[in-house]
């Protein structure tokens, strides 16, 4: 249940924003979110709809853009998808690989009025 305090996080972020811009309201919050940080997007919204209500932000959509998993290996260097969470590189074979895509979570982008 970490989409409770994500959404919490989310709605923070949304509020100080809407509140710089002086807007009326926040309407669209566009997340970035990893594969890895296993969100789950129905969930995340019914957070937010929730922590949100009597907000600036209450009725806002929330836009999940999930990000698949990128690794570069350690011994060749070959960038790879992950696929199916098997962190092995297809080319070498080698299992020592750094992950460089796949663990964001940011908030790309809030649409206010």
């Amino acid at each position: 249940m970490h989409e409770r305090s994500i959404a919490e996080s989310i709605l923070r972020i949304a509020i100080a924003e809407g509140l710089r811009n002086q807007a009326r309201s926040v309407k669209t919050i566009r997340i970035r979110a990893g594969e890895l940080r296993a969100i789950v997007p129905e969930q995340l919204s019914f957070f937010f709809d929730f922590v949100a209500r009597d907000t600036l932000a209450a009725g806002a959509t929330l836009e999940v853009e999930k990000v698949p998993i990128k690794a570069r290996c350690k011994t060749c260097e070959h960038v790879f998808m992950v696929q199916n969470f098997q962190f092995l590189c297809p080319q070498c074979k080698a299992k020592d690989v750094d992950t460089i895509e796949g663990l964001e979570l940011m908030v790309n982008e809030i649409e206010i009025a």
